[in-house]
C-alpha cells in the first residue's frame, strides 16, 4: 500500500538568510501568519499522524495547522548543527572557512560541521526518520520539520545521493509530498500551500 508522506518545514523565523540548525530560535510574526495556506492544505489530507521537531519553531509551527491527531516529538528530526556557523550567513562562513566550505559542497560523507555535527550522524538520522515511516501503520503522515531534514528525505526517499540534496530548495511554511511505494519514492509536490 503506499504511504502518502507530507513533509512540512517550519514557518520562518527571521534570521533571513543565516544558518540556523540547532539555534532554538521562534517563529517570526510573519512566519506564524504565512502558514495559514499550509494549514488550509493540510487540513484537506486526511493526515492520520502527525511527528514534529522538538525546536520551538516546529512546535509552533504545529500548534498553527489545527489537524486533529496528537503530535509525537522525534529528536531525530532535528535540524542539523551547524556549530561555529550558526547564524552566520553564507559570505561571512566562506570567508573565514572557505576551504571547509568546498568540502561540505563536495558532499564528503566524512565531513563535520566545525564544531558542530558531523554529516554522517546527521545522515544516521535520517535512516532513522526512515525505518520509522517504515514501523508507523500512518498512511497520510506528516513530519514538521527544518529544510536539511526534508532535502535529505527527498534524496533518500527518490534514491538520489545526499550530496544533491542542495538542488531542492524548501521554503518555509510550505509542504513536500512523497508517495512512497514498496519500490521507491516518486515527488508528488514540492513547495506547496503558499498564499
Amino acid at each position: 500500500m503506499t504511504q502518502r508522506l507530507y513533509l512540512l518545514r517550519h514557518g520562518s523565523t527571521g534570521a533571513g538568510n543565516r544558518y540556523i540548525g540547532s539555534t532554538d530560535l521562534p517563529l517570526s510574526p510573519d512566519g506564524a501568519a504565512d502558514l495559514a495556506g499550509a494549514a488550509d492544505l493540510l487540513q484537506r489530507q486526511e493526515i492520520d499522524a502527525v511527528f514534529s521537531s522538538p525546536m520551538r519553531r516546529c512546535r509552533q509551527t504545529v500548534d498553527r495547522l489545527g489537524l486533529a491527531p496528537g503530535t509525537e516529538i522525534v529528536d531525530d528530526l532535528r535540524e542539523i548543527d551547524f556549530g561555529r556557523w550558526e547564524g552566520l550567513s553564507f559570505a561571512e562562513i566562506c570567508a573565514t572557512d572557505g576551504e571547509l566550505v568546498d568540502r561540505w559542497a563536495q558532499g564528503a560523507t566524512d565531513f563535520a560541521f566545525p564544531e558542530g555535527e558531523s554529516l554522517r550522524d546527521f545522515l544516521g538520522r535520517i535512516d532513522r526518520i526512515r525505518m520509522m515511516l517504515t514501523a508507523t501503520p500512518a498512511r497520510r503522515p506528516l513530519l514538521v520539520t527544518h529544510g536539511g531534514v526534508i532535502r535529505h528525505l527527498v534524496c533518500a526517499c527518490l534514491g538520489i545521493g545526499p550530496e544533491k540534496s542542495l538542488l531542492f530548495e524548501i521554503k518555509p511554511g510550505r509542504c513536500t509530498v512523497i508517495d512512497l511505494h514498496s519500490v521507491g519514492g516518486v515527488l508528488a509536490g514540492l513547495n506547496l500551500g503558499g498564499r
